[in-house]
């Protein structure tokens, strides 16, 4: 077979264009770091690195969720602790009536006062709002009060307190198919076991009417008011700290994924920056090769 000079040609031209897509793709990957640019560089590296950043994405956004359920569940603890030292404190003004010391009239105006303004500092209590703005205790229905008051304390009548929200609570995901409650139902934390409005309202008129043998009752489940809100907040308590397991988690497998992800998808630099100036030097070389083998004419031969 005649070698001729369009071979020769041909063979030097196609040697320098793959010889510059290589040096194209190494300085590519000099300038992003990266091993993997396209799904041509490594096809069956280059799904395995969408499928671990799919699952790196969805973990930020459960640490995303943890992080915004915090907020909400530490709110309604801190409503539920405030009610429930609002109750213990309206026992200590029962225990205070039932003593044979402090049965003047006077005594028994200041027990009134002080026990509706604890019955103000409840149901304010039990309408806190979360940091964005909904009501923590109406379950679905956030933008609703959970609940609403009618009428106000005088002889013979205490004000009555409905639950106008909805008996449910708020839930996040914080794992694949794993959920947790950051609220409490306001009908099961305040009228649940013993409706606190209702014993409050006792409470007062027992010391209106100076009807003191009633008094053990009413304390009694001023006790049981108290217990309730104490076990509503346990259970959100048990909640955050299955976040935070949660969290802990979820973080390890944070740095995992990102790990994985680097060492299938970034570049070594030294071997990177070691192959762009071998690669610049051999194509300067060929350049010199081609060009003269390009060179050549008919007149070179006369």
């Amino acid at each position: 077979m005649r070698i001729t000079q369009s071979m020769l040609a041909r063979v030097g031209l196609d040697s320098l264009n793959a010889q510059r897509n290589r040096l194209a793709r190494t300085q590519e990957m000099a300038a992003t770091g990266l091993r993997i640019n396209r799904p041509s560089d490594d096809p069956v590296d280059y799904r395995t690195v969408l499928y671990l950043k799919d699952s790196l994405d969805q973990s930020g956004r459960f640490l995303r969720s943890i992080e915004l359920s915090r907020t909400r569940v530490r709110t309604t603890e801190n409503a539920l602790d405030n009610a429930a030292l609002a109750v213990a404190r309206a026992k200590d003004k029962g225990l205070a009536a039932r003593s044979t010391t402090n049965q003047s009239s006077e005594a028994r105006d200041a027990f009134k006062i002080e026990i509706e303004g604890i019955f103000d500092e409840i149901l304010s209590a039990a309408n806190a709002r979360a940091p964005g703005g909904g009501y923590l205790f109406s379950g679905m229905s956030p933008d609703v009060a959970a609940f609403q008051s009618t009428g106000t304390f005088g002889p013979g009548t205490t004000p009555t307190v409905v639950f106008t929200g909805e008996a449910s609570v708020l839930e996040v995901e914080i794992d694949e198919g794993v959920y947790i409650d950051v609220t409490r139902s306001g009908v099961s934390a305040f009228q649940g076991a013993n409706d606190v409005f209702a014993t409050l309202g006792d409470l007062w008129t027992a010391i209106d009417q100076e009807n003191y043998t009633a008094l053990d009752g009413i304390i009694t489940d001023l006790d049981a008011a108290r217990d309730n809100l104490s076990l509503e907040r346990a259970e959100l308590g048990s909640a955050e700290a299955k976040a935070d397991s949660f969290e802990n988690r979820l973080q390890l497998q944070e740095q995992e994924l990102a790990a994985q992800i680097s060492f299938l998808e970034d570049a070594d630099a030294f071997e990177v920056y070691s192959n762009l100036t071998k690669q610049e030097a051999a194509l300067q070389a060929s350049l010199q090769v081609t060009s003269r083998l390009l060179t050549p004419t008919l007149l070179d031969y006369v």
